[in-house]
């Protein structure tokens, strides 16, 4: 469990790095921004697709676990991303109010995808680490703004995403501790859910809030984060 703190520590200090870089220099709306989220979209589905949930259905065996997992994770995620719990449509426009909150969601899913690394037959792998790594600094570059203008101070915003990376060292160290004796279509299920619901932030928050700041070039750096957690992957193996 502590190699397990440890690397959820590492994946999330990006939180933590871009929160300060965007303190430091005033980012913005960029096209480089805009970029940066989708390399990290592009690394992240990679990610999810090729570790999390392959490794998802080696354990599930064809029981149907990675399909109730990857839908239920889904519809979760949907609904936090409208807004429906605040009155939104599933169907509507996503609501994006950066709150400590919402990020702290994406954290726990992100240490589940460390978490399933860690517990799959090839271990943890430099592709996952740089996947959930590369995604910390968009998000937290991008939202630091709006809550400096949403009245937080700097004090507040730093320790706020000082708690993210915590967050992702602690939730990667608790679910390898809970899910290391479980069942492997329990483990299996987990990691769906959490492919579910990576793939829906990626797809209604990350890939719109890139198109709005960098345009066409969204694809390219999502082909490059894709191409570049994949070679990690075919390259590094598990070393």
């Amino acid at each position: 469990m502590l190699e397990a703190l440890g690397w959820g520590l590492l994946a999330g200090s990006s939180f933590l790095i871009g929160g300060l870089i965007a303190l430091r220099w005033n980012v913005g709306n960029s096209v480089f921004l805009g970029a940066l989220t989708a390399l990290g979209a592009g690394a992240l589905l990679s990610a999810v697709s090729y570790k999390l949930i392959a490794e998802a259905g080696r354990m599930a065996g064809g029981s149907g676990y990675v399909g109730a997992g990857l839908l239920g994770g889904a519809v979760a995620a949907a609904v936090v991303t409208s807004g429906k719990l605040r009155g939104g449509r599933l169907s509507g426009p996503p609501r994006h109010d950066p709150s400590f909150w919402i990020v702290g969601l994406s954290v726990i899913a992100e240490a589940i995808i460390i978490t399933g690394a860690l517990l799959g037959s090839a271990g943890l792998s430099a592709a996952v680490l740089a996947a959930v790594f590369l995604c910390g600094f968009p998000e937290s570059m991008a939202d630091t703004g709006p809550l400096r203008s949403a009245g937080h101070t700097r004090a507040q915003i730093i320790g706020g995403w000082l708690s993210m990376m915590l967050l992702c060292g602690v939730a990667t160290a608790a679910f390898t501790g809970l899910l290391t004796p479980a069942p492997a279509v329990l483990v299996a299920f987990v990691l769906a859910f959490a492919g579910g619901g990576i793939l829906t932030y990626v797809i209604v928050h990350m890939i719109p809030e890139a198109i709005k700041d960098a345009g066409a070039v969204t694809g390219i750096t999502a082909a490059v984060g894709f191409g570049l957690s994949f070679s990690l992957v075919e390259i590094l193996g598990a070393h």
